[in-house]
């Protein structure tokens, strides 16, 4: 794989980072973004999930075919 992962690097969600696709893309697990922002920003459990759906989830269509892939637990 000689190409270049995308990883979202408008904050730092590494702690949320659980691993890379076969295709070589990041992925990212949604609850640990959450509890990312909440500790970080010390927002609430709603504004953290508003602020990953609006400002993060919507932007995924403009990374193009390697966009990172956000998964949820089956929880």
């Amino acid at each position: 794989m000689d190409e270049e992962i995308i990883y979202f690097e408008n904050y730092d969600y590494a702690s949320a980072l659980i691993g890379v696709s076969h295709d070589g893309r990041a992925v990212y697990d949604y609850d640990l973004m959450v509890e990312f922002l909440m500790k970080k920003e010390k927002f609430s459990y709603e504004e953290a999930t508003d602020w990953i759906d609006y400002n993060t989830l919507r932007a995924l269509p403009y990374f193009g075919e390697k966009a990172p892939i956000v998964v949820y637990s089956a929880i």
